[in-house]
Parts: C-alpha cells; sequence; structure tokens
C-alpha cells in the first residue's frame, strides 16, 4: 500500500512537471505570451445565446514550437487559440512566433497563423488551411459574430438577448507563398488571378458545377488549378 501511494505521488509530480514544462515552452520569459482569460467566466457572457466556438470542446493539437501535444480551441469571435491546462484554466495564446501552426488530432485539421487581406484591411489571424501545393493554398476563415440583444419595448414586444451568430465562411488564396487574398467570386475575376491558366480553368467551369459557396466545390477547382 505504501510502494502503491509512493508511486501515485510520483505520477502526480511527474504530471505537474510535465504541465509546467508546456507552459514554460509557452511562455519561457513569463512575459505574457499566454494569459488567464477570466472574462470567459462573467454572468453578462454565459447569459448570452449561441457559441464563440465552431467546435466547442477542446481538442488534442500539436502546435508548432511546442513537443508536447496540449489542449486547445479556437475562438471564432475573438479569433484566438484558447489553452486549457491540465488544471482546466483556459489561456488565449498569443498571436506570435514560433506558435503559428496548430494542428488537431486526429483530425489533421491545420490552423495557421498568417497575414492575410480582406475587402477591408489587413490581417494578422487564423485561417484553416485547406489544400497547400505546388505553390497554391487554399483557406477558409471561420467567424462568429456578437448580434446584440434588445431590451423589451412592452409586455407584446419580449426582449431579445444577445446571440453568437456564425458568418458566412469566406475563403482565400494564396499564391507562391504569398499574403493570401480573398477568392474571386466570379469567372472574370478568376481568370485574371491565374492568367496562365485561363483556357483550362474556362474548359473546366463549363464541364463542371462550379460554386464559390460550396467548399468542395472550390478545394475541387483549386486543386485542378495546382495541377495535383
Amino acid at each position: 500500500m505504501k510502494k502503491l501511494l509512493i508511486s501515485s505521488v510520483l505520477c502526480m509530480f511527474a504530471f505537474s512537471a510535465n504541465a509546467q514544462l508546456i507552459m514554460d515552452a509557452l511562455d519561457p520569459t513569463a512575459s505574457g505570451t499566454l494569459f488567464r482569460n477570466d472574462v470567459m467566466n462573467k454572468k453578462d457572457l454565459s447569459e448570452i445565446k449561441g457559441s464563440a466556438y465552431i467546435v466547442d470542446e477542446f481538442r488534442l493539437a500539436d502546435v508548432a514550437g511546442i513537443k508536447q501535444q496540449i489542449m486547445v480551441r479556437y475562438n471564432a469571435m475573438t479569433d484566438m487559440i484558447e489553452v486549457e491546462t491540465p488544471k482546466k484554466e483556459v489561456f488565449s495564446l498569443m498571436k506570435k512566433e514560433p506558435f503559428n501552426t496548430i494542428t488537431i488530432i486526429p483530425f489533421t485539421d491545420k490552423i495557421k497563423l498568417l497575414n492575410y487581406k480582406t475587402k477591408e484591411t489587413e490581417i494578422y489571424g487564423y485561417l484553416v488551411e485547406l489544400f497547400n501545393a505546388n505553390k497554391i493554398a487554399l483557406y477558409r476563415r471561420d467567424r462568429v459574430i456578437l448580434q446584440k440583444g434588445k431590451e423589451a419595448l412592452n409586455t407584446y414586444s419580449p426582449a431579445v438577448p444577445a446571440r453568437y451568430v456564425k458568418a458566412n465562411e469566406e475563403f482565400f488564396i494564396s499564391k507562391n507563398g504569398e499574403m493570401a487574398f480573398p477568392l474571386p467570386r466570379n469567372k472574370k475575376d478568376l481568370l485574371e488571378t491565374f492568367p496562365e491558366k485561363k483556357t483550362e480553368i474556362t474548359d473546366y467551369i463549363k464541364k463542371n458545377d462550379y460554386s464559390t459557396k460550396d467548399e468542395k466545390s472550390i478545394l475541387n477547382m483549386i486543386r485542378f488549378i495546382s495541377g495535383s
């Protein structure tokens, strides 16, 4: 019994030490690479309907720059990667090198931290990598928007609670390792993006039901363009 107790204690110390090694690797100088996300427990946030996450649960992942696998989830409203420690504490991972690639296990979903352009501005944030070969990459932007609630005007017009709403998926492409930009939404812009493939793309669109709103259709097109 005594040996079993000692063994259990040693295992607990080893587990705690391993967890600390992970935290030290994420923030070796204790400079705030990770910060406690206490705001998640506030009552006003708990009253919001819906979810700020595409996938609510934490999942095991490989994070670039970290030897050990850790539990993470992506907050699609704040555009942050959240890390859960063995003690169930939640931290947010600062957007910086070398933690720029998060691979979810066992699904191999890859989340990339990179610079990309939207119609309005440039963003340094997370995109889901759908394809990357022959100098062409395709990404998806997952986003959740907070829709404000409304107070009750009278007994006939009840209050409407605030709600997390999933935005339409957006797709981005990158050529030759350059900054990613929005996937062209029409044939003309697509041909201008890949002028060297003008004839091939035109023939492909004629023979296939291509849609810029369907992920599988987009993925097949990009694979065709890349020659994969």
